[in-house]
């Protein structure tokens, strides 16, 4: 969850002291969850799912842009330049659809 041992330590420390409840029984061996930390385990994963879903809804949003772009160029540019352009192009806007012609620009 790219969160140091201690920064997550900290975390559980601060949120026992805002619920003033132990959420965990710790020992040289085990971790189990206390019954206040049982009745609080529902409620984080839902708030998670939320936040997840929230995330997910933002970044594909309905404002995303959408359409084909039609695209000719040299065959040797097709090998050259445009997959590393299209990459690019393709993290920002994943929904555009590409449609590719290549040939001699001179007989277009």
């Amino acid at each position: 969850m790219h969160v140091s041992a201690s920064a997550l330590s900290r975390q559980i420390q601060k949120l026992e002291q805002d619920t003033h409840q132990s959420l965990f029984l710790r020992d040289n061996r085990s971790v189990e969850l206390t019954p206040a930390g049982k009745k609080l385990l529902p409620i984080a994963i839902n708030i998670v799912s939320e936040w997840q879903q929230f995330q997910s809804e933002s970044q594909h949003g309905e404002n995303e842009l959408r359409g084909k772009l039609r695209l000719f160029c040299s065959v040797t540019a097709s090998y050259s330049h445009l997959p590393e352009l299209l990459a690019e192009f393709r993290l920002l806007y994943p929904y555009i659809e590409f449609e590719l012609s290549t040939g001699d620009p001179a007989k277009r």
